[in-house]
């Protein structure tokens, strides 16, 4: 059976966001949804083989009781590296280290105030 499962994040700006996740993780655009008027208001990129959608805020405002970590494993360390200073630009993290699963692993919350958990 496929899986219809997709991360959603809700951003601002969805271009902007886009590229700073494209800077980061070298992703790429499956969708995008424009507006009658021309607004992107939704956007679908591939992140190492995983849909991640992006839209405008909620009109209700924070989802609350709905704390997610993003976990991604990388194959190779510099991928990781790259990855991981590009999101603790304006963001922030308790550093990477060994853990018993995984040589290399550290938790960024991103400058979105997305959690990623990223590790080898």
């Amino acid at each position: 059976m496929a899986s219809n499962f997709v991360v959603q994040i809700f951003a601002e700006n969805l271009t902007e966001t886009f590229e700073h996740y494209k800077k980061a993780f070298n992703a790429d655009i499956l969708f995008e949804g424009k507006a009658d008027n021309g607004d992107l208001i939704h956007l679908e990129m591939n992140i190492m083989g995983n849909r991640i959608a992006l839209s405008p805020p909620l009109p209700c405002g924070n989802i609350k009781g709905n704390i997610t970590v993003l976990c991604l494993k990388f194959q190779q360390k510099e991928a990781l590296l790259t990855a991981y200073n590009i999101l603790q630009e304006d963001g922030h993290s308790n550093g990477l280290s060994e853990l018993p699963w995984s040589p290399l692993e550290g938790y960024v919350t991103d400058k979105y105030g997305v959690n990623w958990c990223i590790g080898l």
